[in-house]
Formats: structure tokens, C-alpha cells, sequence
């Protein structure tokens, strides 16, 4: 799911996860990707946008919903 170590995550971190690899595995949802750099800069904040203007490059990590 992320860098952290599974057992370093909440309880609800780890269901999380498991509810992500479920919808990835049953066609329901996509794989994460990167909105901002794959598509979709128009959903950033004002705050990612003063960021990336400033020569930062925010990332927005989304999945679409397949159903």
C-alpha cells in the first residue's frame, strides 16, 4: 500500500488496505496513481497549486472507482 511497514499502521490503515487490494483484485477500483503528474491538476488546492508554482511538485495519489 505504502512505504510504511504493516505493522506500523492504525487498525484502520490496515482495513483500509484491505479494502484497496480487495476493489483492485475484483476489477472495482483502479491501482493508486498520481493525479497531478498523470493527469487531473485541476482538483489540486489552492495551497498544492501556490506549491507547485513555487517549484514544488505536490503529488495527489487517487483511485478511480471502476462500477
Amino acid at each position: 500500500m505504502n512505504h510504511i511497514h504493516e505493522e506500523d499502521l492504525s487498525p484502520d490503515e490496515q482495513e483500509f488496505g484491505i479494502w484497496l487490494e480487495n476493489g483492485i483484485d475484483r476489477g472495482w477500483v483502479s491501482g493508486p496513481y498520481c493525479a497531478t503528474h498523470d493527469g487531473g491538476m485541476e482538483y489540486m488546492s489552492e495551497e498544492e497549486v501556490e506549491e507547485w508554482e513555487a517549484g514544488s511538485d505536490p503529488c495527489q495519489h487517487v483511485v478511480r472507482i471502476m462500477i
